[in-house]
């Protein structure tokens, strides 16, 4: 389907791109108003981007994770001792 949050934040980025290109035709030239959502439209085309790209890493790692775990394997898998592994246990 898609990432709806990358739907949502394009939908933001192409209503301040209609905004501050509405404030540039009324006023004549670009004032604050026209700099300030010129610098969020910014901000919001780079987090749509990231969204975007987002949604194929995730689906990627799902793809990898085929092999079931059990709680058997999570019980071998515990943290060895630390002065067996080869760190020094301090002394105060």
């Amino acid at each position: 389907m898609g990432n709806p949050r990358a739907k949502v934040l394009g939908f933001i980025f192409v209503m301040l791109s209609l905004a501050s290109i509405y404030f540039v035709a009324r006023v004549g030239s670009i004032d604050a108003r026209a700099w300030s959502l010129l610098a969020l439209t910014a901000l919001f085309a780079l987090a749509t981007v990231i969204a975007f790209f987002q949604e194929e890493e995730s689906e990627l790692t799902q793809a990898t994770r085929l092999t079931p775990t059990s709680h058997e394997d999570t019980e071998v898998q515990g943290l060895p001792d630390p002065a067996e592994a080869g760190f020094d246990v301090p002394i105060l």
